[in-house]
């Protein structure tokens, strides 16, 4: 009991022991800030790899894609029980306009995907606007849910304006007709004074621009509302005659009355619906607080003009160009994804792209079967890499059966490589990956040298308070104190250190990690000093997630270097003789 007492008296006497602690508490902040972020930025990578492209990626090693991908799924679910789902993805490039805007032109990727198979293999519902955490997203959401998102968006506006700008001419809180047609644009003069600075200034503008648009959408959801029955009973009526065998005039008649329909409405069917990423260039902006403002909502037209890169691949052709309508937005928190990437219907991409199915139309032979450029597999359970590596070894002996049934159908898929690459997440990304876990390794060694100077500077304290309290220690050992016990004494001292420093420096690293991302918007704000950009690191923002693991291992190491700082001071005061350290002056 004697050896805690002191301890605790020795602490709160000594000024400068705190010294030592607060150098274990700087060396544990340090490490666990440093390593936190690295493993937070490892974690995102894992999660939008398997978000966006699923646990294990099946890809053509040639242009043309994989053809007969249905049923190469449907064998390989049978043949691999590991296999929860897989989905095929079309990905080709192209460029986007905004309908009614000349000037806006936007070089991007283009994704086909199917809904709602989609969400088996990913994360995509999660980053969706109006479909959001919808279980079974679809093309055709129901007008009424594209409205309501736009309400949402502008409720969010009408907060940031009476957060940011607290009109003083209004009574009472904006409302949602106040943000639309010109409403917000006319009251810019009144809501602005001399005394706003030009920041404020250029974002209440773009609000007011932002609150046009989006009223130009309600208006368009808001006519498509009413036009949807008579469309309905137009397609039904052409479906019908069709079914009677009526006359390729009367037929056209109808085609050209539902296209007249169309145009006045401006309103793609599902075949040409588009979900944009969220963060193309000029479709949106943030607020400096990072609220995210769409410009082009549910309702707006866009066109995509698609770079053939199937069968006419290496020919000299025309993009296919081809009208879409907006019905949502994607927001994956992967900036190097967001800002290029759009959605459309697996089919319609297929078909802009030329990979669609080729049939004579003499003999109605298939020349080239439908393709893909990726398929998308899902794993069961919680799966770390080795078990993905296995189950990607099991898929492409599935695919090598596959061939050998087909080879008659697959003879242009056959080369030495076996027609595929068959990745996990981790081997595609390795790119990013392993330079990220070298440079989390060497961040984790230089602040372990660091660390060194908590060891020094408990050495130096133990051993300076050992040398004032030799007659103490001398005391001590005359009254029956062993020499284990002296030593045990000021072991127990540095531990205690150790002890108080790393959980000082625990909670100071916790607050740090969790609050990085507003901690480097004040330093920007204040001194324009910005270390992340997401241009540079792919993400929105720095990862904010504790490595409790490390963690751990942090407070045992601390713990650790007190017992090391204090084995020499421990060792000398223990060897101590009773009459020696008496006679100590």
């Amino acid at each position: 009991m004697y050896k805690l007492v002191l301890c605790l008296r020795y602490l709160r006497s000594k000024l400068f022991a705190y010294f030592a602690v607060l150098g274990v508490a700087l060396s544990v902040w340090m490490m666990l800030v440093s390593v936190s972020v690295m493993t937070g930025f490892l974690h995102k990578i894992e999660t939008a790899a398997k978000g966006l492209f699923g646990d294990i990626v099946i890809e053509s090693d040639s242009e043309r894609g994989i053809a007969w991908y249905d049923d190469c799924i449907k064998q390989m679910v049978a043949d691999v029980p590991d296999v929860q789902a897989a989905e095929p993805f079309v990905l080709s490039v192209g460029m986007l306009r905004v309908a009614g805007d000349r000037n806006y032109r936007q070089l991007v990727q283009i994704a086909g995907i199917r809904l709602p198979g989609r969400v088996d293999v990913s994360d995509f519902e999660k980053g969706l606007y109006v479909q959001h955490n919808n279980p079974r997203p679809t093309w055709d959401p129901p007008i009424a849910e594209m409205i309501a998102g736009i309400h949402r968006q502008q409720d969010e506006m009408r907060d940031i304006i009476e957060r940011d700008f607290k009109p003083q001419m209004l009574a009472a809180k904006l409302t949602r007709k106040d943000l639309q047609g010109r409403g917000l644009m006319s009251m810019e003069g009144s809501l602005q004074d001399a005394s706003m600075d030009i920041d404020k200034q250029i974002l209440l503008r773009r609000l007011g621009d932002a609150s046009w648009t989006q009223t130009r959408a309600l208006l368009t959801l808001m006519q498509v509302e009413a036009a949807l029955p008579l469309r309905v009973a137009l397609e039904k009526k052409i479906a019908e005659a069709k079914k009677a065998g009526a006359s390729a005039t009367a037929l056209d008649d109808l085609e050209v009355e539902l296209e007249d329909l169309n145009d006045r409405i401006r309103f793609e069917g599902p075949a040409h619906r588009v979900i944009l990423g969220m963060g193309i260039p000029g479709l949106s902006f943030k607020t400096p607080e990072g609220e995210p403002i769409r410009y082009i909502l549910p309702g707006h037209r866009i066109t995509l003009a698609v770079a053939p890169l199937g069968r006419a691949m290496g020919k000299i052709i025309e993009p296919n160009i081809r009208h879409f309508t907006v019905i949502d937005d994607c927001k994956t928190d992967v900036s190097s994804i967001d800002k290029k990437l759009v959605y459309v219907p697996f089919a319609t991409l297929q078909k802009l792209n030329h990979m669609d199915g080729e049939i004579d139309e003499e003999s109605g032979e298939m020349l080239s079967p439908p393709r893909c450029s990726q398929i998308h597999v899902k794993v069961r359970g919680k799966t770390d890499e080795l078990q993905l590596r296995r189950v990607a070894k099991q898929i492409r002996a599935s695919w090598d059966t596959f061939v050998k049934k087909h080879e008659d159908k697959l003879v242009d898929q056959l080369p030495v490589t076996g027609g595929v690459n068959i990745e996990t997440w981790r081997q595609r990304q390795s790119h990013v990956v392993g330079p990220i876990e070298q440079q989390r390794t060497l961040v984790g060694i230089i602040m372990a040298i660091m660390s060194l100077v908590a060891v020094a500077l408990i050495f130096v304290i133990l051993y300076t308070i050992v040398m004032q309290k030799t007659r103490e220690v001398g005391v001590l050992k005359a009254v029956g104190a062993s020499s284990w016990g002296v030593a045990t004494l000021f072991f127990i001292y540095g531990a205690v250190i150790g002890l108080i420093g790393s959980v000082v420096g625990i909670i100071a690293g916790v607050v740090t990690v969790r609050n990085i991302n507003h901690i480097q918007d004040w330093a920007d704000r204040m001194f324009g000093f910005r270390v992340w950009t997401k241009e540079s690191f792919m993400f929105e923002q720095i990862p904010n997630e504790v490595d409790w693991n490390m963690a751990v291992y942090i407070v045992g190491g601390s713990i650790l270097a007190g017992l090391i700082g204090a084995l020499v001071p421990a060792i000398r005061a223990g060897r101590m003789q009773p009459v020696e350290a008496l006679r100590y002056e």
